[in-house]
């Protein structure tokens, strides 16, 4: 792994940024350039500003000839501001960086580095953070990005580069004192959700390569698989995966750990869990590999390491579901020709059962690819279930990069976000795939929870786009979906539709990440009984906080990036979160070294359908864990909601 990503920071230090001179005004960019920059606030993507960049910006400090575009906002004083800056590579995979530096600070050349972003109110967060004063950069596989939050007192010029295998390019953002704008944090505060059952903190760390968790269910377990690094080296670059389980009548956590060798650095969420009584199936993509891991005994073991596939790019965003009758699905993104992604189907069943009739063995059939995009796209993490009735119900998303000049793109190019929703009804071979929505917009996202089966399937989708979270509803088994209901504000992403039947009631809720003053919360919209016509009510889950100043900054403590993931555990709803407390200058110290397409078919399930008896449960993990210190900067906490 280290060897790894000092073959990265080598690629990259290599490709250069550009030979030194000192301009003020933007270079010109030919039709055939691609954008390899990208702004974003929330979900919205922003346009660049016919206007010239203000005087005064020395291109030859940041070691710039060109620039591509300028973005011209505004904020009033002090007012909380936050948006994202990040590049990709084609097919979504190679060595990549996205890196920023302050040009200006109120109409003076900053000194020093990177640190006097913090000075005046500016804190960059991203993932494999390194220092190249006056540049700091992030950096990933296929993917990097970083997020720029805070308030301002007076004007800022901020440069952004992108690094990928087609070169480097350069904007500026001036962000001026002035009118609220697109990059303002709208204030939401809700009040607290009042039935949260019970909570815990379960596990903390000080490494800065933790995060990205998700969590499956079986009888009062949660399993948690989570990246974790060098418990004795917070600034180390390993990483590891880590499981853990958390017994919610016991209160006990245990865990264990394997290797993680991909070389991606904290972008991408490469790994989902699924879980039917004693089964854990842990699927993961990386290193060219879809790998799935099962377990038979609730985690104690993994009896099964079975490689689903290989290619010569990197797979993305794998996801598993599992239905009632141990039918597992595991679906992922795979690059082909020309830089497209196609969607990828492998389903599996129990090949061997033990005496009570719970599994000890699976087979797997051949990939099957479900939908192949018409052009270079950025998949986002998808959801999947299988209905009561073995319905298979796939919600996903891609981002498309068009040659095609489109609202949010520029050098000639589109962006445009397609949700999916594909849907095989239990007995047949072929999936139905109707668009849900087609919008301009960067995706996170989209979740899916289902009522009933067969041709009357109720499908209930969120997803996100530029106005916030939005819900919609089919009764007839994705062929159609209803109106739009739009929940939290524009900066509202990554939803969990959960929908469930308590004392006859369906109650109804929908997680999701909410941008707040000082990062993003937890909320969440309830029906107590869910109706059409119903109006939620909006709860707060977490609270983002912000403590002691350094200029306008200070150390903030909120949700990490995809930080948290959200589950059914009999009729409740499980969340765990990862908390991350952070301040810019403490990162200082770690930086000083480093809607047509082609549909396929898919494999019939077996008829009739028929759920499997639950079996006695096996123990599951047994190895105890180390109690939480308060002190980390990494907190992974759990909550049940009734």
């Amino acid at each position: 792994m280290k060897t790894r990503l000092a073959t990265l920071s080598l690629i990259l230090l290599a490709a250069g940024c550009g030979s030194e001179g000192k301009s003020t005004q933007p270079g010109p960019v030919t039709p055939a350039d691609r954008q390899q920059v990208f702004v974003t606030a929330g979900a919205e993507v922003l346009t660049p500003s016919t206007a010239p960049i203000a005087s005064g910006v020395d291109l030859a400090r940041l070691n710039v000839t060109q620039v591509s575009a300028v973005y011209d906002l505004t904020t009033p004083v002090d007012e909380p501001i936050a948006f994202n800056v990040f590049t990709r590579g084609e097919g979504n995979s190679g060595a990549v960086r996205v890196s920023v530096a302050h040009a200006l600070a109120g109409g003076a050349t900053p000194t020093g580095g990177a640190e006097s972003l913090a000075l005046v109110g500016v804190q960059p967060n991203g993932t494999a953070l390194a220092n190249r004063a006056p540049w700091v950069d992030s950096t990933g596989d296929g993917f990097a990005r970083l997020t720029l939050s805070g308030a301002i007192g007076e004007e800022q010029v901020i440069a952004v580069q992108a690094q990928t295998s087609r070169g480097a390019e350069t904007i500026l953002i001036r962000v001026r004192i002035g009118a609220p704008s697109r990059i303002n944090v709208i204030s939401q505060n809700p009040p607290p959700a009042g039935y949260v059952k019970s909570s815990a903190t379960l596990y903390s760390s000080d490494s800065w390569q933790f995060g990205l968790p998700t969590v499956a269910t079986t009888g009062s377990r949660s399993t948690v698989v989570v990246y974790e690094g060098d418990a004795g080296d917070r600034f180390s670059a390993e990483r590891y995966e880590m499981r853990l389980q958390y017994d919610d009548a016991t209160k006990a956590v245990t865990g264990g750990a394997s290797d993680e060798s991909s070389g991606d650095t904290g972008n991408w969420r490469d790994h989902e869990i699924a879980a039917l009584f004693n089964v854990l199936a842990l699927v993961h993509s990386g290193d060219q590999e879809v790998k799935v891991r099962l377990s038979f005994d609730r985690g104690a073991t993994f009896a099964q390491d079975l490689v689903l596939e290989r290619s010569g790019f990197n797979n993305r965003l794998v996801q598993v579901a599992i239905a009632a009758d141990y039918t597992l699905a595991v679906l992922f993104w795979r690059t082909v020709s020309d830089f497209r992604s196609e969607l990828v189907l492998v389903e599996g069943t129990p090949a061997k059962f033990d005496a009570t009739g719970s599994p000890t063995e699976f087979s797997f059939g051949a990939p099957t690819p479900i939908r192949t995009t018409r052009r270079d796209s950025t998949p986002v993490i998808m959801g999947a279930q299988y209905s009561s009735g073995g319905d298979l119900v796939i919600g996903y998303a891609y981002t498309e990069l068009s040659d095609v000049p489109a609202p949010g793109g520029r050098n000639g190019v589109g962006v445009q976000t397609l949700y999916q929703c594909a849907v095989r009804l239990f007995g047949e071979t072929a999936f139905t795939d109707t668009t849900v929505d087609d919008v301009i917009t960067w995706s996170f996202d989209p979740s899916v929870a289902l009522r009933g089966s067969g041709t009357s399937l109720e499908i209930f989708y969120g997803y996100e786009a530029g106005d916030g979270v939005r819900f919609k509803r089919s009764t007839d088994a994705g062929k159609t979906f209803g109106s739009t209901l739009v929940l939290g504000d524009r900066s509202a992403h990554m939803p969990s539709v959960m929908l469930r039947e308590q004392a006859g009631a369906q109650r109804l809720d929908i997680v999701y990440l909410q941008r707040a003053d000082f990062g993003n919360e937890l909320h969440v919209a309830h029906w107590d009984d869910y109706s059409p016509s119903g109006v939620p009510t909006i709860y707060r889950l977490t609270t983002a906080t912000r403590t002691g100043t350094t200029g306008r900054g200070g150390e903030t403590t909120s949700v990490a990036w995809l930080g948290y993931d959200a589950t059914l555990q009999g009729d409740d709803v499980v969340v765990v979160f990862h908390e991350q407390t952070y301040e810019f200058r403490d990162a200082i110290p770690i930086m000083l070294g480093a809607p047509t397409g082609t549909l396929g078919s898919a494999q019939a399930s077996a008829a009739p359908f028929t759920p499997a008896t639950p079996p006695p449960l096996a123990p599951g993990l047994t190895q105890p864990l180390p109690a939480p210190t308060a002190s980390d900067r990494n907190q992974l906490k759990w909550l049940c909601l009734d």
